[in-house]
């Protein structure tokens, strides 16, 4: 089993400016990353939690040949 906390300053994408279009930049924001990681495989492990300035979610990976 793997076990990671993944942290971003801010939940949604970072606005760009003008343009405006927050999906451009799907990098930033905890539920960007959250979404990566769920797509490869890994799980939610409880709540989303906020310290030092940044949002924090827990996950974990069941690898297949444990």
């Amino acid at each position: 089993m793997k076990y990671t906390v993944i942290s971003d300053e801010r939940l949604e994408p970072r606005d760009l400016g003008i343009v405006n279009m927050a999906i451009l930049d799907e990098n930033t924001g905890l539920i960007a990353k959250v979404s990566k990681f769920i797509a490869q495989g890994w799980k939610p492990m409880g709540g989303v939690s906020f310290g030092a300035g940044n949002y924090l979610q827990a996950m974990i990976c069941v690898d297949e040949e444990e």
